[in-house]
């Protein structure tokens, strides 16, 4: 089963653990963001995505607190991933704005736990709340509000650069 058939399921039930690895498996051949942060998707459905995330020399700062642009990403995916499953796993959705708070520091070897819920699910806009926990003390570490617009069409253009070949646009 790919991410996509996963998420077709997650649409109308809470996904059970078996198949919520085959999503982690397809993040290991590598070729997303998520793969290379080393996000661990822990439940997927229609009423949100968590994900966790162990804070490793490669999150943070140079004076050793995690990078805040790690929980803007984890906020966009985890958005991204339930937004696509509120959409009915069908459409493209894609974030509009991302606005993510920094509440407190973490460090190398603190686990982060990301939710993903929903504020508003509307035909062509979502409104995602997204909270960063520090696993072992339970407190909000960051928070992320994801605007996502659904797009029905593909929006991935065949030609190079959206031009003809031979226009000089």
């Amino acid at each position: 089963m790919q991410f996509h058939e996963a998420a077709a399921r997650a649409v109308t039930e809470e996904l059970p653990p078996e198949i919520v690895d085959l999503i982690n498996e397809s993040n290991e051949v590598g070729v997303n963001l998520d793969s290379h942060l080393g996000v661990t998707y822990t439940a997927a459905g229609p009423n949100g995505v968590t994900m966790r995330l162990e804070i490793s020399d490669k999150h943070l700062q140079p004076w050793g607190v995690t990078h805040g642009g790690i929980y803007a990403a984890l906020g966009e995916s985890a958005g991204s991933v339930a937004a696509y499953i509120a959409a009915g796993a069908g459409p493209a959705v894609m974030g509009t704005s991302n606005h993510t708070d920094f509440l407190r520091p973490s460090k190398k070897g603190d686990v982060i736990v990301t939710t993903a819920r929903p504020e508003h699910v509307g035909r062509t806009t979502q409104l995602w709340r997204i909270e960063h926990r520090n696993e072992r003390t339970g407190k909000l570490v960051a928070l992320t509000h994801l605007k996502t617009a659904v797009v029905p069409e593909p929006v991935v253009d065949s030609k190079p650069n959206g031009k003809e070949e031979g226009s000089r646009g």
